[in-house]
């Protein structure tokens, strides 16, 4: 059985815990280790019962470790994750037991589906992946990596989004629709066509707004 550390002791990572241990309830899978933080006090006063293990810089890899990235910002997510992999770290998919995964999708290192997730027919998920709780990602849709799917989201069949996209809660896209690389998605917003990477859209249909 692998040893799992959470890289990222803020809510992402708590919340992830939580769903590990439903994991375990189901089927023994992992060996909780303890979180890695560079903020060694994130667990202070919160009744987890998980040892916070030290910084991401100072930790040293065992050969029985495998390590799920929670930090929410995609791309801090991505340096992280790069970081510990050129120190020889492998990275653990998560999936809640309560997740839909489709039998034909491709699934990469490191995502994490929470509870009531769906992943349908042919669809791709990058690696380093967050799709939050009761989003779905469509057949035939490809999302790059470190993409970061917020709650109740709705990415619809042949859509693509590019690297480190943001999608904010309830957002979606119709069918076909296409985002580029490190676009943010305003909670609400409808994706009718194409947006561009780095833009920043809100409304329905989705325009572009200001930083």
């Amino acid at each position: 059985m692998k040893n799992l550390v959470i890289v990222g002791a803020g809510g992402c990572g708590r919340e992830v815990l939580q769903w590990v241990r439903e994991i375990n309830n189901k089927e023994q899978s992992w060996n909780i280790k303890g979180f890695l933080d560079d903020n060694l006090y994130a667990l202070d006063g919160l009744n987890c019962n998980v040892p916070m293990l030290s910084t991401v810089d100072s930790y040293e890899i065992q050969k029985d470790d495998a390590f799920i990235c929670c930090i929410g910002n995609s791309k801090i997510r991505e340096m992280v994750v790069k970081k510990l992999k050129s120190k020889g770290a492998h990275f653990a998919t998560i999936i809640h037991p309560s997740a839909v995964v489709a039998d034909s999708c491709t699934l990469g290192e490191g995502c994490i589906l929470y509870p009531f997730s769906l992943i349908s027919d042919h669809a791709e998920i990058g690696d380093g992946c967050i799709i939050n709780m009761y989003s779905s990602v469509a057949h035939d849709s490809k999302v790059g990596e470190f993409c970061t799917i917020s709650a109740h989201c709705d990415v619809t069949g042949m859509c693509s989004l590019g690297e480190r996209v943001f999608m904010g809660t309830t957002s979606n896209m119709v069918p076909g629709a296409k985002i580029g690389a490190d676009a943010y998605i305003c909670a609400g917003s409808t994706v009718m066509s194409r947006v561009r990477a780095g833009a920043k859209v809100m409304g329905i249909p989705a325009k572009i707004i200001k930083f």
